[in-house]
């Protein structure tokens, strides 16, 4: 029997309640109870003490009851997700009343620590009365000191967190072979759909701003719901989804995904026919932590009233910008965590950049700053866009950082500049062998980068047995300033997998 079929009283039942409401709780606290906040949103310890400290301030700040009642119910999610990170196990439910409900949600390490279920709730009662601001670290620590004990009889074991559906990452689905032949005809087709819809003169550059020129043109092509679904395959609406969702892709790196028709599927499941997210291609963010998920048709068809128009927009009154809100944009934690599982870099390399970074690790960084982070982590090189002190210097810097990623297979020396005013000619030797390339200054500060985009292949490896290269990355530009030049170096599988989850294109 489902939870969903339960008497409404029943433990199951509840559960499955609170489990439906927890990716709301936490973005409830992160979004809008602690938006201007310094809190750290990592679900580690740190963040524990920090949160203890606004509960405490909270409780004894005079606010209304019903204000701190919804705090403590979004800090009780927190708190246990926090807790099973450590320990491991999954939700339960406590048949204990408490308040006006018939039980509360607890906690269930891993079951070979053999500890009773922990109740965030009275945990959070307990600090409230004691004021230590030290409860939750306590608690924490019993449970590690469990986990160690654990782990001394049995080297090597670490407790298991099950997944809690809508909050933990998890693996996305492979690319329908549907999705991606109409992710390449929405691509090639852009320049032709500008043409139509807007007679060209629109700069599409993938800038959120966009939206709000998008979000006009669609008000203005159709009255109502009706009109929209009369024309939903038609070019124009098919090249809008496609463009908002790329909106949503290149800001917040989320990936394209597409769930097929499944016979087998039980009514209102994913794949059945009732299912809105069945057999429409929408955007998502599984390898993230309640990370954001949008069907561009449904964002697109709310904008518009039912009936003869003179109504109000659909359900959700909200802009075509505001859908970005609801999406998580990458940091330094989540670049890493992709480049360990596609084996670009160790464990330990990016435990150290963690380490260094640890301040803003889990902070969201804006486009331009995703090819930072992989700078950082060792598997790109950067061209500086500003001015530089040396020319040459600088050159010699990027060949040489360029080709200390290629682990050996390619070398350089003898990197030279000469000729001109400024400096034309770029001469160096790779692997023995003496490569030119012409370049244009206009003065001794700034480096020709599209130059730079000829010779870097230079640096690649000979092919064979590697296939790793180095690719321009190109991401939005947010506002105006002087952007770097990134080349990663990676395979083609690795390249494509970066491409689609960080929201960059390489070439």
């Amino acid at each position: 029997m489902t939870a969903e079929t339960q008497p409404e009283n029943s433990p199951p039942h509840l559960l499955q309640t609170w489990l439906d409401e927890l990716p709301y709780q936490l973005l409830l606290l992160e979004r809008v109870l602690l938006p201007e906040e310094d809190f750290p949103f990592d679900y580690g310890p740190l963040s524990l003490d920090a949160l203890e400290a606004h509960l405490l301030e909270q409780d004894n700040s005079g606010q209304e009851s019903e204000k701190r009642a919804e705090f403590v119910e979004s800090a009780t999610a927190y708190l246990g997700e926090v807790l099973l990170g450590v320990a491991g196990g999954a939700w339960g439910w406590n048949t204990r009343p408490v308040d006006d409900r018939p039980g509360q949600p607890v906690i269930c390490p891993d079951p070979e620590l053999e500890l009773s279920p922990v109740a965030p709730k009275l945990l959070i009662s307990y600090a409230l009365r004691v004021r230590t601001g030290t409860a939750f670290a306590e608690e924490m620590a019993r449970l590690r000191q469990a986990v160690t004990a654990r782990q001394q009889v049995i080297p090597g074991w670490q407790p298991v967190k099950e997944h809690t559906p809508l909050v933990d990452p998890r693996v996305a689905r492979p690319e329908h072979p549907g999705l991606s032949a109409w992710l390449a005809e929405r691509s090639e087709a852009l320049s032709a759909w500008c043409k139509d819809a807007f007679d060209g003169a629109w700069r599409w550059n993938f800038h959120p701003g966009t939206l709000d020129w998008l979000e006009a043109v669609v008000k203005q092509r159709f009255a109502t719901v009706a009109e929209f679904e009369a024309a939903r395959d038609e070019p124009f609406v098919q090249g809008a989804c496609w463009y908002l969702g790329e909106v949503i892709r290149r800001n917040k790196g989320a990936v394209w995904q597409y769930i097929p028709f499944d016979p087998d599927a039980e009514p209102g499941a994913p794949g059945s026919r009732e299912n809105v997210w069945t057999e429409v291609p929408f955007v998502d963010q599984p390898d993230k932590r309640i990370g954001g998920a949008a069907i561009p048709l449904e964002c697109l068809r709310e904008l518009l009233p039912e009936g003869d128009g003179g109504g109000e927009p659909n359900e959700r009154q909200r802009g075509l910008q505001d859908e970005l809100f609801w999406f998580r944009a990458s940091s330094y934690a989540h670049v890493g965590a992709l480049l360990t599982r596609l084996g670009m870099v160790s464990h330990e390399k990016v435990d150290s950049v963690l380490t260094e970074y640890a301040r803003f690790a889990h902070s969201e960084l804006t486009p331009h700053e995703v090819p930072g982070a992989l700078e950082s982590f060792g598997v790109a090189v950067s061209a500086h866009a500003d001015d530089v002190d040396d020319l040459e210097g600088s050159y010699t810097s990027l060949l040489k950082e360029a080709a200390a990623l290629t682990d050996g297979a390619v070398t350089i020396t003898d990197v030279r500049l000469h000729g001109g005013e400024y400096g034309e000619i770029l001469e160096f030797t790779r692997n023995g062998v003496l490569v030119t390339q012409d370049t244009e200054h206009h003065s001794f500060d700034y480096l020709d980068h599209l130059a730079i985009s000829e010779f870097i292949g230079h640096v690649d490896p000979d092919p064979g047995d590697d296939t790793r290269r180095f690719y321009l990355a190109d991401f939005v530009n947010l506002r105006d300033a002087t952007y770097n030049s990134y080349y990663v170096f990676a395979t083609p599988e690795q390249a494509t997998v970066l491409e689609k989850e960080l929201g960059l294109d390489l070439r």
